[in-house]
């Protein structure tokens, strides 16, 4: 009696749980992520007041930053990232920004419709939660 029970808890709770865990970069990392962008002097590495910022992700959405320091919210998945920053009397070095994987979605090799999730969410990956443009004054030599 007290087996039959146990085998019908199981045969509801592991497929809950399963549908729960699918995902699982989905269901605990979310599918946008907040990234805080500086723009700071390449010599003195101080902010630079009033410098603006816009972050451009791999499919061309320009998303401006309120603030230097400031935040930014990004959709997982739209591939690297490019940041400008503008300041009068300043020229921006090079920055780049790629994506990383989401260790959380090593758990989906359990849970195996889940990595198609977290894919199609593009919670699979994740950028980098702090970027620091460097940029110089412009009338400075290379």
């Amino acid at each position: 009696m007290l087996k039959t029970r146990i085998l019908s808890g199981l045969k509801v709770i592991l497929p809950a749980a399963v549908i729960t865990l699918s995902g699982c970069a989905t269901v605990f990392t979310g599918t946008t992520q907040t990234v805080h962008v500086q723009a700071v002097d390449s010599t003195s590495h101080n902010l630079i007041a009033g410098a603006r910022c816009t972050v451009i992700d791999g499919q061309g959405a320009e998303l401006p930053v309120d603030s230097n320091p400031g935040n930014v919210v990004l959709t997982k998945g739209k591939g690297a990232l490019n940041v400008r920053c503008a300041k009068p009397g300043y020229v921006q070095k090079q920055v780049g920004v790629g994506q990383s994987f989401n260790a959380w979605t090593i758990v989906n090799v359990l849970f195996w419709p889940g990595i198609l999730v977290d894919a199609a969410t593009g919670a699979i990956q994740k950028y980098p939660s702090h970027i620091t443009v460097l940029m110089e004054p412009s009338h400075r030599k290379h």
